[in-house]
């Protein structure tokens, strides 16, 4: 019965079914523990590392683990068994998958049918596979790289014009966006021209932007995957952790800067656009993910590039108008 729910099932890339075995041990509930082990023997089994329970109609009852299986032989497998197991579908997305095993400790993931018949299940090789997938998959997006339709392995292997034309379209964007650097600094030449020393810190300034945006924007991607996660909860969290790492990375610089240049105005400027800095950048690099999404966008495909560059930016204009004020 559960050979012919397989045979139903149109395997696709990325899904449950693509990455299930169907030789995995299988007991019913009334069967004693002993009876069990003595039926593994002389199998060969492309999982054995679960034994998966079902009734008479083949619908999952539950799982027993290996370990638990040789505790006591004495028992029905139904009194051992971890009882309305969790399972995934044939057609669900591999990252499913990835989240309820990581989410139940699970070592090999059950696959039902549409009745709840066992069909199968994900092995642990597999498992390692798809996370190691997801994360790859996770690295490119965040780093503005158009996924490739075969998933990141291939494009790892794909051919060079492949990579180049999946690489360029964000960093195009990037090297125009990044003009208005330019004209940020051309803006205040003056203020560079009459104090040099305010030019020093302009790469530590755009550095710690784009690390706090950085780990912002990986926060918000994860937080976005997480259905039960509240997004104003965590943006509220990210403002308050911006501020937080603001201020005492800019207390530091601070006092790092005084001691250097014995400019306590300088100073002053240097530990407040750290601090401004910091909130932005934590604030944008959280919050434009769930814009891209609400624009119907990959939340992940190019947020990094776009972010990098507003902070960089609104880093630049908060230490040049202090400077401004402050220093010249």
């Amino acid at each position: 019965m559960a050979t012919e729910a397989l045979q139903s099932v149109d395997i696709e890339r990325d899904t449950a079914a693509s990455h299930m075995v169907t030789r995995i041990p299988r007991a019913t509930a009334a069967t004693s523990v002993s009876d069990v082990i003595e039926s593994l023997r002389g199998k060969k089994f492309e999982c054995a590392d679960t034994v998966f329970v079902t009734d008479a109609a083949d619908r999952l009852e539950g799982i027993v683990r290996i370990n638990d299986l040789f505790a006591d032989s004495e028992r029905l497998i139904g009194e051992i068994m971890e009882p309305k197991h969790e399972a995934v579908h044939c057609e669900d997305d591999q990252e499913q998958i990835a989240v309820l095993a990581m989410q139940l400790e699970m070592i090999a993931v059950p696959v039902v049918d549409s009745d709840a018949r066992l069909v199968g299940a994900v092995p642990p090789e597999a498992l390692f596979r798809i996370l190691r997938a997801e994360h790859m998959e996770d690295l490119q997006r965040l780093a503005g790289i158009a996924p490739h339709e075969l998933g990141p392995v291939v494009a790892l292997n794909a051919p060079l014009l492949d990579r180049f034309r999946r690489r360029i379209p964000w960093l195009i964007f990037g090297l125009f966006a990044s003009s208005v650097i330019t004209l940020v600094m051309a803006r205040f030449e003056q203020s560079l021209s009459a104090n040099m020393a305010v030019a020093f810190f302009v790469p530590a300034l755009v550095y710690i932007a784009g690390a706090i945006g950085t780990q912002a924007v990986s926060v918000a991607v994860r937080g976005l995957s997480a259905e039960d996660v509240s997004i104003k909860g965590l943006l509220r969290d990210e403002l308050v952790i911006g501020l937080a790492i603001g201020a005492t990375l800019g207390l530091i610089s601070s006092i790092m800067v005084f001691v250097a240049f014995g400019d306590s105005s300088l100073s002053l400027a240097v530990g407040l656009a750290v601090l401004g800095g910091g909130a932005i950048s934590a604030t944008v690099g959280f919050g434009l993910p769930w814009v891209f999404k609400n624009l119907g966008s990959d939340p992940a495909l190019g947020s990094g590039p776009v972010c990098t560059i507003i902070q960089d930016v609104a880093s630049l204009l908060i230490y040049f108008g202090l400077v401004s004020v402050l220093v010249i």
